[in-house]
């Protein structure tokens, strides 16, 4: 028996390298601490670093927030969105800054969902007939992939008018509608106003001074 061998000759690997970059994060007295992270690092990453080097104790509300003050508002960084990805998209000459403060609200939603979901404002696809209660439907909802629709009124303004008005909004899967016509959810009736899959939420820090908003709180897109 004869064999033959045969030269093989592999790829080049090219050995992945990751940039760091130097962020500025800022304690609620507006003292800062610089820090030196990889591209990939998480906001969870970055509250556990600084967690670290001030001997906190970690009580899982430690968080990160981007505060945008040009326009008054300011969100909670997920967990899991990169820190570099959240600052590439300021602008130069904004004053934009990340703040690591505690925000004991943070995993609320998952510990004690059913306060986020009032009864009068949740409606289902499906009819029950009154067979199952809302309580019981909703934690259906919950251990599920179902998805309720959530309505109320809200205080809206267009872009380009100074004049707040009050309207019917309905949170759906698919986006967030208003109604033209009272609390009508007919589809005709029925207008779009945002999608949340390429959208962040930001609370409102000064509606009134800066929007002549109606209320002290609020929140964009």
């Amino acid at each position: 028996m004869s064999l033959s061998a045969r030269r093989v000759t592999l790829p080049a690997i090219t050995p992945i390298v990751l940039q760091k970059r130097v962020i500025k994060v800022y304690s609620e007295d507006e003292t800062s601490r610089a820090l030196e992270v990889p591209s990939d690092i998480t906001a969870r990453d970055v509250c556990q670093l600084l967690i670290l080097k001030n001997h906190y104790i970690d009580d899982h509300s430690w968080t990160l927030f981007e505060h945008l003050p040009h326009i008054g508002v300011e969100r909670t960084i997920e967990d899991h969105e990169l820190v570099i990805e959240v600052l590439s998209n300021w602008g130069m000459e904004e004053e934009n800054k990340i703040y690591f403060r505690k925000n004991y609200a943070k995993y609320e939603f998952f510990k004690t969902p059913t306060y986020f979901f009032p009864e009068n404002m949740v409606s289902f696809a499906t009819e029950t007939n009154g067979e199952i209660s809302p309580s019981q439907i909703l934690q259906m909802f919950i251990s599920s992939s179902t998805y309720p629709e959530i309505h109320g009124f809200l205080h809206a303004k267009e872009q380009g008018k100074k004049s707040w008005k009050k309207v019917y909004f309905f949170l759906r899967r698919s986006g967030l509608y208003f109604s033209t016509k009272g609390t009508s959810k007919e589809p005709r009736h029925l207008q779009f106003f945002s999608e949340f899959g390429n959208s962040d939420v930001y609370v409102s820090l000064a509606g009134k001074k800066k929007h002549g908003a109606p209320t002290s709180y609020g929140f964009c897109f």
